[in-house]
């Protein structure tokens, strides 16, 4: 990121902090004074992934939207959401509250869900990205609409049954996204199973291969490094983590590196590690591993650069705060006298 862009991002985000009390917001995103509270329940039933896939399809569709990048983001947006509890029982609760407010406030919401890991994890936040630019747009009120009718889809169906709970074994039974991709894509089959997606139970039977016992230990050593080099949304890592889990094992004690050329497939795995916490050490990278031989040791580079990034504009920002924070309290000792 360039020094230009560093200063925005900082000066932003002062901006932020320091008019975040302002009471006469006219912004129509704004939570504060264009939400709402009168959130009346929902009907929610945790259904199986092809379902929800299909029923967000449909609502996209019924809309009239034609991209497939902004009812996947809501998607991985919904499951991203950082609030979570145990056995997800705050999940129909909080699906009513996204599902009352009005468009503008709900793609605010959305956005601010996908930002939140930026702090934890810049390098999945921006590979994320493809899923979330929508977000800064100027939407017009079909696609407005069509956010609305698939966050209701979403929501009805399940969605922060399956992620929002605070166990990630619970939040890694299916891999969402990728069902979401892959029936937006065949909608027009009206059918979820296409030639983008691999089927669970081959996923699970190639991850019991992969963390079967191995030599005189018997089991994989910990720390050990995985490599998927198409990966899509990162359904094999999926399954060999919960394999792992049941073995006693936290899959955060091991390396994961998916890569993959789509680069809506990409952000699919970057939101899907985050969500089933696969620890600091899984990573995504967006290229043709055929074209690019290192995009593996490339990837590890970006991330180790954009952390340190972060953690500079971190510094930068809490500089700028006090700074700012300073000045006003001078100037009011200065005007008392």
């Amino acid at each position: 990121m360039s020094a230009e862009s560093t200063a925005a991002l900082v000066t932003g985000a002062v901006d932020q902090v320091l008019t975040r009390g302002d009471r006469n917001c006219t912004d129509p995103s704004c939570a504060r004074h264009a939400g709402t509270t009168e959130c009346p329940p929902i009907t929610v039933s945790r259904s199986p992934g092809s379902v929800l896939g299909e029923a967000v399809a449909e609502a996209w569709h019924a809309a009239g939207g034609s991209r497939l990048d902004i009812p996947a983001g809501v998607v991985a947006a919904l499951a991203l959401w950082p609030q979570k509890s145990p056995g997800a029982a705050a999940a129909d609760t909080i699906a009513a509250y996204i599902a009352a407010q009005p468009p503008r406030v709900l793609v605010r919401g959305l956005a601010d869900s996908a930002n939140y890991y930026y702090g934890l994890r810049p390098d999945l936040w921006t590979t994320a990205r493809p899923l979330f630019d929508w977000t800064r747009e100027d939407l017009h009120d079909t696609h407005l609409a069509g956010v609305r009718a698939v966050a209701l889809a979403a929501l009805r169906h399940g969605v922060l049954r399956h992620t929002g709970d605070t166990d990630p074994a619970e939040r890694s039974r299916i891999d969402l996204i990728s069902w979401v991709i892959t029936s937006l894509r065949h909608h027009h089959s009206r059918r979820s199973l296409g030639e983008y997606h691999t089927p669970p139970d081959i996923s699970d039977l190639l991850a019991a291969v992969l963390t079967a016992d191995s030599g005189a230990g018997g089991h994989r050593r910990r720390g050990e490094w995985a490599l998927e080099p198409a990966a899509g949304t990162g359904g094999l890592f999926r399954s060999a983590a919960q394999e792992l889990r049941r073995g006693g094992e936290d899959p955060a004690e091991r390396g994961w590196v998916m890569l993959e050329l789509d680069p809506l497939a990409a952000a699919g795995a970057a939101v899907n590690a985050l969500v089933w916490e696969l620890g600091p050490r899984a990573f995504v990278g967006c290229g043709d591993v055929l074209a690019q031989p290192d995009l593996a040791e490339e990837t590890l580079a970006q991330a180790r650069d954009m952390a340190r990034h972060r953690d500079d504009v971190k510094k930068l920002i809490g500089f700028a705060i006090a700074t700012h924070t300073t000045d006003q309290l001078l100037d009011a000792l200065m005007a008392s006298r």
